[in-house]
């Protein structure tokens, strides 16, 4: 059965009871950062103080942050949050 993310892998997590589906590696390969690069709570939260549309460099490249990356940043953070239960 073709998943609706192309060739990408698709993780499932479970949040609040709900099942739920993404693409795997969307903001790593959004931010231009390596497979075995793992983003800390502290970067997280950095990137999550920009505002939308702003520009901003990290690990110096520069980007602009979308509405997209937005989403993936705070997904990223529930996630970190969640797996301490």
């Amino acid at each position: 059965m073709p998943n609706h993310y192309g060739d990408k892998k698709t993780g499932k997590a479970v949040l609040d009871g709900e099942v739920v589906k993404f693409k795997e590696g969307g903001l790593r390969n959004q931010l231009k950062v390596p497979k075995d690069h793992t983003f800390t709570k502290t970067e997280l939260m950095k990137l999550q103080k920009i505002p939308e549309g702003e520009k901003f460099s990290f690990l110096g490249k520069d980007f602009k942050k979308t509405k997209l990356m937005s989403q993936r940043i705070n997904f990223a953070l529930t996630l970190m949050k969640s797996k301490k239960k």
